[in-house]
Parts: C-alpha cells; sequence; structure tokens
C-alpha cells in the first residue's frame, strides 16, 4: 500500500490539479486527528521541490476553510450547543479556554496556529466564543501559511541541505548496495 501510494505521489507531484485536491487533507486534520499532514507536505515538496509554496498555500488554505467551517457549523448550533458545553463536566475546560479566546481574542488562535499541528480546540472555543467564522478563516489563513511555508522548504531543500553534511553523507554512502 505504501509503495503504491509513493507511486502515485511520484507521478503526480508535478500535476496542475494537484493542489486543489490536497486542501482535503488538512481540512479532513479536524475530524480525523491522525492524518500525517505534515508528512505529505515535506514529501510532496521533496517530489517536487519548485512547488512547495503551491502546496503550503494548499495546505493552509484547507486548515482555514476548515476551521471557518466548523466555525459556521457550531454557531449555527447556537446557544443550545453552549448550554450543552456549560453542563457538561468536560465543558469547564472548554470555558476556560473560551474565557482566554474571549480575553485575548483572535490573536490567542493566530498564535496557536502558528504551531505545526491543526488548532482544533482553539477554533470551537473562538466559535462559542462569538467571533466571526470568516474571521476565524483569515485569522487561520494568515497564521497557518508561517508552518506550511517552514515545512515546505524543509522538504524542497532539505535533503540537498542534508547531503552536505559529512555525516549524512557516509551514512548514505554505506547504506549504498555495492556491486
Amino acid at each position: 500500500m505504501a509503495a503504491r501510494l509513493t507511486g502515485w505521489a511520484r507521478r503526480h507531484a508535478r500535476s496542475r490539479w494537484l493542489p486543489a485536491p490536497l486542501t482535503a487533507f488538512p481540512a479532513a486534520d479536524f475530524l480525523v486527528p491522525v492524518m500525517p499532514n505534515q508528512l505529505l507536505l515535506i514529501g510532496l515538496s521533496m517530489l517536487a521541490p519548485a512547488r512547495w509554496p503551491v502546496f503550503a498555500l494548499a495546505f493552509a488554505l484547507g486548515t482555514a476553510a476548515a476551521g471557518g467551517a466548523i466555525a459556521l457549523g457550531l454557531q449555527s448550533a447556537g446557544f443550545e450547543l453552549s448550554r450543552f458545553v456549560s453542563a457538561d463536566e468536560a465543558g469547564g475546560a472548554l470555558a476556560e479556554a473560551i474565557s482566554q479566546f474571549e480575553r485575548f481574542g483572535l490573536w490567542f488562535l493566530a498564535g496557536v496556529a502558528l504551531l505545526p499541528w491543526t488548532p482544533r480546540v482553539s477554533v470551537v472555543a473562538c466559535a462559542l466564543a462569538g467571533f466571526a467564522p470568516l474571521a476565524i478563516f483569515a485569522t487561520l489563513l494568515m497564521a497557518r501559511i508561517v508552518p506550511c511555508a517552514l515545512l515546505g522548504l524543509i522538504g524542497a531543500h532539505g535533503p540537498r541541505l542534508a547531503r552536505r553534511n559529512a555525516l549524512v553523507r557516509r551514512l548514505l554512502e554505506r547504506a549504498q548496495p555495492s556491486g
């Protein structure tokens, strides 16, 4: 399975249509938190180094779109959901997060979104704190472009820079089959 997926990625990494469906991966990370998005972004950037900015933008856009959609859905659920959250025992931690977002605003979301993982709880807390879904989308897009660009740069330039290191070069030479 991994070999087929790698072969597919090698064949399609340079195709023009790939960035659009790529946005589904970081968007799905809100629902399925075990998606290896960082590895996918680095791997695709290794396969097509010149396209790393396009891949980074696609991943940032996917996260921002999903965050905005989740915020819109939560706010559409209205006060019924917020009563459920406050009544739940686990809602205490979420209530604390909501109060932090009410206190610090979208700057707090931007700070959390700069981290390499998806800001799931932060988006929920912002939505329940009453921030506009469009503001959440814009904040996520502007902040998520930074870690996505860094991961894309690592994928695009990391292998070349690693080969300059003498230790890495020796390890690669030892790993080469002789014959």
